[in-house]
């Protein structure tokens, strides 16, 4: 067994690829994805580090890489290195290679001066995995799937939980508005507060609405939207047609999935059952303008997950954040 740099060994970026594919199929949890989405993934993306990938080769045989990296905007000791993706053969399993390439990222994220390696979504590198039993994927995986072969694998060497998320699916097929949002909708009309697609030339008070909310990465995800040439029809929670509430983009993903950005309301009118009916408003406009399904993620101590819950959302799969001081 060797263990080797990517970048200085004979094999390309279509075998990373053909391995990838060929143990995704296998696991039946992560979905098989194009070579384009690979590249993307890979090379052509922001956080792509070549030095931080390791390969492990068995009689002149690629069967297991790993890709660590660590994110351009977090330079410094305080922040972690990441470990994105590990895959092995089945056939070559339960042999220390696992084992192997970790201790080999670790090393390389040491020496570039971390000393934490953390396994999860924050790594930016995400692959899209299977809603399980569907035809359904998410477009990326928040985490280790909790009592996978791999969760137990990593809390035997020395990671440790520290965050859990959710999983949340939702086929739009049979989704219906449940009577409470409609009888919420009528009450909030009293105070004059609607849910509408935004309209620049009608709505106002995005600046206020930020300054509200405090939350720069909804603030961020709106603004990018609006920058766009077209941007994408989102809705907004007005009253008398001050933007109170929020949720988009709305589009239709190429699996079918619900595009979702997420949803915030002002603190001046929390309480009053927005949340589900801004919810159920994106559901209802999904389903009408051809989204099959939704799905997100979401931690465990989110209160908003029993709104999703009475809309009919099911938790179908839970994953964990991991990390290991190195």
């Amino acid at each position: 067994m060797d263990i080797i740099k990517f970048k200085d060994s004979k094999y390309q970026i279509k075998d990373l690829f053909n391995l990838y594919n060929q143990v995704v199929k296998e696991d039946h949890i992560y979905e098989e994805v194009d070579y384009e989405f690979f590249l993307n993934n890979t090379i052509n993306h922001p956080e792509y580090d070549e030095e931080g990938i390791f390969l492990c080769i068995i009689d002149n045989m690629l069967v297991a890489f790993i890709m660590s990296h660590i994110r351009h905007i977090e330079e410094g000791v305080n922040y972690p290195g990441y470990i994105s993706t590990i895959i092995v053969d089945k056939m070559y399993r339960n042999r220390g290679i696992g084992s192997a390439l970790i201790d080999r990222a670790c090393s390389y994220l040491k020496e570039r001066g971390k000393k934490k390696v953390v396994f999860g979504y924050i790594s930016t590198l995400n692959w899209p995995w299977i809603i399980p039993n569907t035809t359904a994927d998410h477009n990326g995986a928040p985490g280790i799937m909790v009592n996978s072969d791999f969760y137990l694998y990593l809390l035997h060497h020395s990671f440790h939980i520290i965050d859990e998320e959710d999983a949340f699916y939702l086929p739009l097929d049979s989704f219906e508005r449940k009577e409470r949002v409609t009888n919420d909708l009528k009450e909030l009309a009293k105070e004059n507060i609607h849910i509408e697609l935004y309209n620049n030339k009608i709505h106002y008070g995005l600046e206020e609405f930020f300054a509200a909310i405090n939350s720069e990465p909804f603030e961020r995800v709106i603004r990018y939207n609006l920058s766009l040439k077209e941007p994408k029809p989102f809705a907004v929670v007005v009253k008398d047609n001050r933007i109170v509430g929020w949720t988009g983009a709305f589009y239709t993903e190429k699996s079918g999935r619900a595009h979702f950005d997420g949803i915030i309301i002002s603190p001046e009118v929390r309480g009053k059952g927005i949340g589900r009916a801004l919810f159920s408003y994106l559901a209802e406009y999904s389903k009408k303008n051809g989204s099959k399904f939704l799905t997100f993620f979401t931690g465990r101590t989110n209160f908003a997950r029993n709104i999703y819950m009475f809309l009919g959302f099911k938790i179908v799969r839970s994953f964990a954040l991991m990390e290991k001081d190195i």
